[in-house]
């Protein structure tokens, strides 16, 4: 991603969060706040470059691991589409433009995080890669985005059913760890498996269509 997409992808979540903070309504204030959760790791996944020093490097990846699965959980969100109450009295899909309008506001971010989340995981592991020395490794560097999804689920779990955000751990960091110590069921395990299966199913999508990238160079970003 050139310099200039990077400005773009901004400029499209900041314009959305503008837009939003002003026309959001009712049950659907949660958005906003979820869109800029998943902007965060995408802001931060621009600047792990090749150019960064190690100890910048590790520390913003770290920051950027633990607030990545906010861009996976706005698939979740779209249960909430329940909400519109879309079928009519016939059972056909209502024509109701302030209704699609809504529709748009939950489809639109959620695609666009869940895109351009995926490449920051394979930018990330092309890193990883590099920096680790694991050229050498058969599929390292799709192993490293296997296992970095599969943090992901557990985040969306975390997020979705314990209710607990990435913010979390800076303000009450002794509460979230009970709670993370206390979540493991068979249940929680199924959840995390088909979260995980369906980044995967992305991922897979996402290396399909793109062309074969060359190895990063430095970059001014």
């Amino acid at each position: 991603m050139t310099k200039l997409q990077r400005w773009f992808v901004r400029l499209a979540f900041w314009g959305f969060f503008i837009f939003a903070a002003v026309d959001l309504h009712g049950a659907f204030h949660f958005l906003l706040l979820n869109s800029i959760l998943a902007y965060i790791p995408i802001e931060l996944s621009f600047w792990l470059t090749p150019r960064r020093s190690p100890l910048l490097f590790w520390l913003i990846a770290v920051i950027w691991l633990l607030f990545y699965p906010n861009a996976p959980y706005l698939m979740t969100d779209l249960f909430h589409l329940s909400l519109l109450k879309p079928y009519g009295i016939n059972g056909l899909l209502r024509f109701d433009l302030p209704m699609w309008w809504d529709f748009a506001y939950l489809v639109g971010p959620m695609m666009v995080s869940t895109i351009i989340g995926t490449w920051g995981v394979d930018r990330i592991a092309q890193q990883l890669t590099q920096r680790l020395h694991l050229h050498r490794l058969p599929a390292s560097r799709s192993l490293i985005c296997a296992a970095l999804f599969l943090f992901a689920s557990v985040g969306v779990y975390v997020g979705r059913f314990l209710r607990l955000h990435s913010i979390y751990l800076l303000i009450t960091p002794q509460y979230i760890v009970k709670q993370l110590v206390e979540m493991w069921s068979l249940k929680m395990l199924a959840f995390v498996l088909m979260m995980w299966l369906l980044q995967l199913l992305i991922y897979a999508a996402w290396r399909f269509a793109m062309p074969t990238m060359p190895p990063q160079t430095p970059d001014k970003s």
